[in-house]
């Protein structure tokens, strides 16, 4: 199995923004623990958790097409090292800072989201750009097992840094994992774009929203694409929601101290996202449609979301452990059998010229759409209980399932 990753292995362009891609994921899932924790602690509160993605969501609000669309315009190696950069010195600046108010975590994390703006959509537009056609399912297995296993070790590593280090030397570590990022990008070759820049300002202008309307217009007019990228979205959605409620997850459902949510509740997720990334290829190959893979990992998220919610409380400490463990795992290697069938579907049919727009655009619609699902799950598990959403998140899987296998193949041949 894993001879199939060699000849992507053995490009070294992809080598590097592979580098930076986990450097920058194991960056984000050390702070995200950290600054989640910290808020918890200090307000105890699930609504303060849940603000600090909103705080991450602002910037995808104010300039989030429009940073996609310079992407587009721009050398992509360039972006991607400048905000690399850029996001080190933030999180450099945050740390050397011991006597911080902790409400300054919001601003940190604006800034960052703000510099991602112009980092994400560079980096999905760089992938396509350096793998072959057939190579790129690969790829993105390679990019969702580190994203995932960044997600692990983060998370792991988050609580012993904060435990040993502080929370302060935490962002300087943080900080110095970006500056290493920042040095792949820079070994990237230069990827200039076939875009032509207007010499004229307003014709510049009128071309730059052009392309944002392009991008949106091509979205909407393609089945092809609208469909992953509606299927990503809302699962995109999902996982930022049960991320923010992890400390709730941690003291509602498995009775655990917060330093542990990380290990107890992320690692297993992760662990069976990895092992979804390995295989997801070659079920693909197997059933031959990525359709099958999607509806499968469906079902299964809304059965262990049930599970967690309806038999994991009422057991003793340690089958509580070993049964959540299983079952995270399982939720862990489904959604990946939703994601990378859904984005290489989405590569495949999106034009070269349309890829940064198209994934940027995919990247704002994410982020705004998520900010009141978000803050609204803070308000329900204050109310409810933690219970109260998996039960709601179980229900929403099942019925894109259902939908999925009667209207699936109907929506997308028109």
């Amino acid at each position: 199995m894993l001879t199939e990753f060699k000849p992507v292995l053995k490009n070294k362009n992809f080598l590097y923004i592979w580098t930076s891609q986990i450097l920058s994921q194991l960056t984000i899932s050390i702070m995200n623990f950290v600054f989640l924790i910290k808020l918890f602690e200090v307000t105890g509160s699930p609504i303060s958790t849940s603000f600090l993605w909103v705080a991450y969501s602002l910037p995808a609000m104010l300039i989030g097409p429009f940073a996609s669309a310079v992407t587009d315009f721009t050398d992509k190696r360039k972006m991607l090292y400048i905000t690399n950069l850029l996001q080190a010195l933030t999180v450099f600046l945050y740390g050397i800072f011991q006597n911080a108010n902790i409400f300054v975590i919001y601003e940190v994390v604006f800034i960052y989201s703000l510099l991602n703006q112009f980092y994400i959509p560079s980096e999905a537009a760089t992938l396509p750009a350096v793998l072959n056609k057939d190579q790129l399912a690969h790829g993105n297995s390679l990019f969702f097992i580190t994203q995932q296993g960044s997600l692990v070790v983060g998370f792991a590593l988050a609580g012993l840094l904060n435990t040993f280090l502080g929370f302060n030397h935490t962002l300087l570590v943080c900080s110095f994992l970006l500056f290493i990022a920042f040095i792949s990008t820079l070994l990237l070759p230069k990827l200039s774009t076939t875009n032509a820049i207007p010499e004229k300002f307003e014709t510049a202008v009128f071309e730059f929203f052009k392309h944002i309307g392009d991008g949106y217009d091509f979205i909407k007019s393609k089945r092809t694409v609208l469909t992953p990228i509606l299927l990503l979205i809302g699962f995109q959605v999902v996982l930022q929601v049960i991320v923010v409620q992890v400390p709730a997850f941690a003291q509602g459902i498995l009775s655990i101290p917060l330093n542990a949510a990380g290990i107890y509740i992320l690692v297993p997720a992760g662990i069976g996202a990895i092992v979804g990334a390995l295989y997801i290829p070659r079920l693909i190959k197997k059933w031959e449609r990525k359709k099958t893979v999607i509806d499968r990992s469906l079902i299964t998220i809304g059965i262990s979301f049930l599970l967690l919610l309806s038999v994991v409380p009422f057991f003793g400490y340690w089958e509580r452990i070993i049964l959540s463990f299983i079952l995270l795992a399982l939720v862990g290697f489904s959604f990946v059998g939703i994601v990378i069938p859904s984005n290489t579907f989405l590569q495949e049919s999106t034009p070269e010229e349309l890829r940064g727009m198209v994934f940027g655009n995919f990247s704002f619609l994410v982020i705004v759409i998520s900010v009141l699902p978000v803050v609204f799950s803070g308000s329900l598990v204050e109310i409810f209980g933690i219970r109260f959403l998996l039960f709601i998140l179980s229900l929403g899987s099942i019925a894109v399932f259902i939908i999925s296998r009667k209207f699936g193949d109907r929506f997308i041949s028109g």
